[in-house]
């Protein structure tokens, strides 16, 4: 089987610290060993959770989920799965019923998925995918319902990375055609990818970053952006993000900043206290937030960035955290980590961040923004704003009556004054229409007869 493991982690040292700032929601896997290593934060009530062999080896088939913002937790087993010889590799998940896995077996893997919480998974990889003695996947991500990517390692030397995408919900995969190759040698990441909008980008073993714009279907790599594995990557929008190299022997952590959507990246020297374990954005705020362990480099802790990284805050300095993942600024969940009497690893549960420190950017400096015709008949809007409302990149998103993302688009709001926006494809009701840059945020509401 495939080494599960890119980072040998040690001396990992228990804190018992009690933190305002995160609540410590504890569940327990069936083989001790296994951690809560993936996260998957849906909204403030729903969340998912991995095992995973990080500290044992050991394979892994269960997995968590909370839909009452972790006050419980439900451990399920994923039938099929045979921790003998496999492991869950990657999860994501989009509500409270539907997550999608991905599995590493002795040779090859496969996509399953489950639309009732996880009481019944459906095998949806073809037994052509993943096939080979050298190919296995990695990571899967889901946009929605039915967008999603599941990337996994060139199937031969010198291939390129087995790519597939599916537009509706799993049913069926296309191989993504003409994936550049990156560095010789190469192998994909085990840790998540980013995804903003329709974009996305996952980093292999040798400091190189593939990007996609169009949710999978072609795709771009940025080669030799580190010397070094990249292991956490984290956008802010489609132009501006992070990628995290961590310091196994101190807190001097490698950050580099793109602000082209990954075209290009360089080193960016910050202060502060950046963690090196995880980072991730914060989507509603432009923050980005980073979590630590102390694996004997004095990393154990959390802290935040509000401008794109240069500078991080400290939330606390005690606390184990495994990988991170937000999807509100009250919706940031991550996984806990301890040591028991025995001195072993165990996975403890996982933390929620119930601190302030990450507000939503305040609605501030929206000079003459406006939305015409409203109501619509036939779904067409047109949404301006004053030339000096807003600075540089903004992101403009519309939610249905549910909060269902149905349209993201990304512009320069200093060189475009306006945009159309097209819902005629959507049914008649309300929709909130949302623009945000610097500046600050815009919420307008958008009628369809």
């Amino acid at each position: 089987m495939k080494k599960t493991v890119l980072l040998v982690m040690g001396g990992l040292l228990m804190t018992t610290t009690s933190q305002a700032q995160w609540a410590h929601q504890p569940f327990t896997f069936a083989e001790a060993s296994n951690v809560p290593l993936f996260v998957d934060a849906v909204d403030a009530n729903t969340a998912w959770a991995a095992s995973n062999g990080l500290f044992s080896g050991e394979g892994a088939n269960q997995v968590a989920r909370t839909f009452n913002g972790g006050q419980n937790w439900t451990v399920i087993t994923v039938p099929g799965v045979n921790p003998a010889t496999q492991t869950i590799q990657s999860i994501s998940a989009v509500s409270a019923t539907t997550a999608w896995v991905a599995t590493l077996d002795a040779v090859g893997g496969r996509v399953l998925k489950t639309t009732d919480g996880g009481a019944t998974w459906v095998q949806q990889s073809t037994a052509t995918m993943f096939s080979q003695p050298d190919s296995w996947p990695n990571a899967i991500y889901f946009f929605n319902a039915n967008d999603g990517v599941v990337m996994g390692d060139p199937e031969v030397a010198g291939g390129s990375m087995e790519i597939y995408y599916t537009a509706n919900g799993g049913t069926t995969w296309t191989r993504a055609a003409n994936v550049p190759v990156g560095t010789a040698g190469e192998y994909g990441s085990l840790f998540p990818p980013a995804a903003v909008g329709n974009s996305i980008w996952f980093a292999n073993d040798q400091g190189d970053i593939f990007r996609s714009a169009d949710k999978g279907v072609t795709w771009a790599v940025s080669r030799g952006v580190a010397a070094d594995p990249i292991e956490n990557i984290a956008f802010r929008d489609e132009q501006n993000g992070l990628a995290l190299i961590s310091d196994a022997n101190a807190t001097n952590h490698m950050l580099f900043r793109t602000t082209n959507g990954g075209a290009t990246w360089s080193t960016l020297t910050y202060t502060g206290p950046l963690h090196g374990v995880s980072i991730d954005n914060v989507p509603g705020t432009g923050n980005y937030i980073s979590v630590g362990a102390e694996f004997g480099n004095g990393d154990a802790g959390s802290s935040f960035s509000r401008d794109n990284g240069q500078t991080w805050t400290s939330i606390e300095a005690n606390l184990n955290h495994l990988l991170v993942d937000a999807a509100g600024p009250t919706a940031v969940w991550s996984g806990a980590v301890g040591v028991n009497g025995a001195g072993e690893i165990v996975g403890l549960g996982v933390n929620k961040l119930t601190s302030t420190v990450l507000p939503t950017r305040a609605a501030t400096l929206v000079l003459g923004a406006s939305l015409s015709p409203n109501p619509s008949t036939d779904g067409q809007f047109r949404v301006q704003w004053a030339g000096a409302a807003h600075s540089g990149n903004a992101t403009l998103t519309v939610a249905d009556a549910l909060g269902r993302q149905v349209l993201h688009r990304t512009l320069d709001a200093t060189r475009t004054t306006e945009i159309t926006v097209d819902l005629s494809r959507e049914k008649a009701g309300l929709y909130q229409v949302k623009l945000e840059s610097e500046a600050g945020v815009s919420h307008l509401r958008a009628q369809v007869l």
